[in-house]
């Protein structure tokens, strides 16, 4: 099931509308929502998966601006297909 495509996808749009959620409330003033608070904790926690991501990706040749990106926004859930040959790092 964790070889699929699709299976990460799913996971990606429930954590994107979660960081929807989040800047909803964010916007409206609210930023004290604890939706606010978790999104701010995933995305730091994000910015420290970095450097994991590209020891794990070493060797198939990761165009670096795409690692950076798809790790802050998505983190292992975007690394570790990737790294399974998944989903592609060029």
């Amino acid at each position: 099931m964790t070889n699929t495509k699709g299976f990460w996808i799913v996971q990606m749009v429930g954590l994107t509308a979660f960081y929807a959620w989040a800047a909803m409330h964010f916007l409206q003033g609210d930023s004290g929502h604890r939706s606010v608070l978790v999104a701010a904790i995933i995305l730091g926690l994000h910015v420290l998966e970095v450097p994991l991501a590209f020891v794990m990706l070493k060797g198939r040749n990761a165009q670096p601006l795409r690692v950076i990106a798809c790790t802050l926004l998505f983190g292992l859930i975007w690394w570790v297909p990737a790294k399974r040959g998944i989903f592609a790092v060029n």
